[in-house]
């Protein structure tokens, strides 16, 4: 007689977003838009900075407050990113409207990146929830609010798949920080040791995960060598539901992260 149980039935499968279900799209477009959004509103207020003296200051803004956010687990604030602009600008962040533009342009921007999903992606989350798995979307946001990560998850039509979405603006804290990972588990109501998460980044997927006590699973399309513990990989979406089934059926193994491996 065969068990009627299904495969993943008592996992959350836990899945970053970017790089990891859809693609970056064309970042190029997105920050020439930016600037040349950017620049129009400051001329309106009377500054004129050029194009590239903006451009190097808004991407040094951003390259830091990513880098603190994959590095610590800190939450950037948005209006203090570009509050950061306009300091460096010397411009008075007080002017009437002038922040509540520049938010609207920085936080849409992504938008005209034109992100699309990974092939394969939606077929495996079918795939996934077909199995039993309980599916999180738990996803780091830098410039982009959640109310615009939800608008294109519909627009792509990936947010119904999903039956919690966690972003990191609204829990004040990003991955690889564990309260990220304690999240997921804390709402699906399981034990961090019932949550498998997936991502392309050793950094904030692999090793945030293992560190907060979950198990990983990296998305590796090049079939990349990492120095870090020995975790599942996958390189086509199409893998996954099979890479999952097998890694949540399997004993846990004793990984630790690269962050720990050398004390």
């Amino acid at each position: 007689m065969t068990s009627s149980v299904l495969p993943l039935s008592g996992w959350t499968v836990s899945l970053d977003l970017w790089g990891t279900l859809i693609t970056h799209g064309d970042r190029k477009a997105a920050a020439a838009w930016r600037i040349t959004e950017f620049g129009r509103v400051l001329d309106a207020y009377g500054h004129h900075p050029t194009p590239e003296k903006l451009s190097g200051i808004v991407g040094r803004t951003r390259q830091q407050a990513a880098h603190q956010q994959r590095t610590t687990g800190a939450q950037p604030d948005v209006e203090a990113q570009v509050g950061a602009v306009l300091d460096e600008l010397g411009i008075d962040r007080g002017a009437p409207d002038l922040l509540k533009l520049l938010l609207a342009v920085h936080t849409h921007a992504v938008l005209r990146a034109c992100p699309q999903p990974i092939p394969g992606a939606s077929a495996a989350l079918d795939a996934i929830k077909a199995a039993g798995g309980r599916l999180v979307l738990t996803s780091n946001t830098l410039a982009t609010p959640p109310d615009v990560h939800r608008l294109l998850l519909t627009d792509l039509g990936l947010l119904d798949r999903f039956d919690d979405v966690l972003f990191s603006a609204d829990l004040g804290v990003a991955k690889p920080h564990p309260e990220v990972f304690a999240a997921v588990a804390e709402r699906a109501g399981m034990p961090l040791d019932r949550i498998v998460h997936v991502g392309d980044d050793p950094l904030t997927d692999v090793d945030g995960a293992l560190g907060a006590g979950c198990r990983a699973v990296h998305y590796n399309p090049h079939r990349e060598a990492t120095a870090g513990p020995r975790v599942p990989d996958f390189a086509d979406h199409a893998e996954l539901p099979d890479v999952l089934v097998s890694s949540c059926s399997a004993a846990p193994a004793e990984l630790i992260p690269r962050s720990a491996s050398h004390d």
